[in-house]
């Protein structure tokens, strides 16, 4: 017979790492404060099986605030910042299911918020798409498509994001223009992911809109519907007006120097491509899971 719960058999004799991952898949606070209080050697608990995930790992990506805050309270990052196998912080995993899981963690431990995992994506970058459950890539047959790490459960991410740059420990010029290992900054993410309100708010923090990944490619051309890049264009035109100037419009429409038809992915999706001179419904759409650059021709 086989447990409910991952990577937790059942069994009559069970150890105490088990034990503590059931408690806290079980939701039970209560027993992982009596199974920490007996085995404080055991807060940690990384557990191999599981990607390298630790106990506040667990409470994070399970969205359990009392939880994580009873692992914080107890001292799970006193030493050092616990990483999985991954390369990730409980603070990756937090902004994809709970904001307030995520702002504590962002106020305890601000150093893990430039953090980037082996994919190069850091905090900030993955809380610009987290309200998109099921992104989708639009040449893939449904069967073909693959859902997002996590599901998840954010609820502001507009407030969250505001909130990661204003407690980095690095200026937000520097953490805004950071890239992953396709050159994509966090606006990339926001717009691939039709996330409005966070490329309100990375616009609003100084993000540049002309800013190019790997491919030669803005945010403003990762738009996942029209009426988002229409709002995308909306603002950076008012930042425009405001005195930013034409330069960057231009960038940012992907019409500047550099450009090409090779697109890189932004976390599994399809693009969804506008060229300068057509109109606003014309679309390109282009597979672009594993990061190998494709060619194509528009619409």
């Amino acid at each position: 017979m086989k447990s409910c719960i991952p990577n937790v058999p059942l069994s009559t004799n069970v150890t105490v790492p088990v034990r503590l991952r059931r408690a806290i898949h079980l939701h039970d606070l209560v027993l992982v404060e009596r199974i920490i209080k007996k085995n404080p050697d055991k807060l940690q608990n990384p557990d191999f099986e599981d990607n390298g995930n630790t106990s506040l790992h667990l409470a994070a990506q399970l969205a359990l605030l009392e939880i994580a805050q009873f692992l914080v309270d107890a001292g799970h990052e006193d030493d050092f910042i616990s990483c999985n196998a991954n390369g990730e912080t409980p603070l990756h995993l937090a902004v994809e299911t709970s904001v307030p899981i995520a702002l504590l963690l962002a106020a305890k431990f601000p150093r893990c918020i430039p953090w980037k995992n082996k994919q190069g994506a850091d905090a900030v970058m993955l809380s610009a798409r987290t309200s998109v459950s099921h992104p989708t890539n639009p040449t893939s047959p449904p069967a073909q498509q693959s859902p997002p790490r996590l599901r998840s459960t954010a609820s502001s991410p507009q407030l969250l994001v505001s909130t990661l740059i204003q407690y980095s420990p690095i200026p937000a010029s520097v953490l805004l223009a950071a890239a992953d290992n396709d050159g994509n900054t966090a606006l990339h993410y926001a717009s691939a992911y039709g996330q409005l309100k966070a490329i309100r708010a990375l616009l609003a923090a100084g993000s540049n809109p002309g800013a190019r990944n790997a491919y030669s490619w803005t945010p403003m051309a990762y738009s996942s519907t029209v009426q988002a890049e229409v709002y995308f264009r909306g603002l950076v035109g008012a930042a425009g007006e405001s005195g930013i100037g034409g330069v960057v419009k231009r960038e940012a429409d992907g019409s500047g120097s550099g450009g090409g038809l090779h697109r890189g992915g932004v976390g599994g999706l399809g693009v969804r491509i506008v060229r300068t001179g057509e109109e606003v419904g014309s679309r390109m759409d282009m597979l672009v899971g594993d990061g190998r650059r494709r060619a194509g021709s528009a619409d």
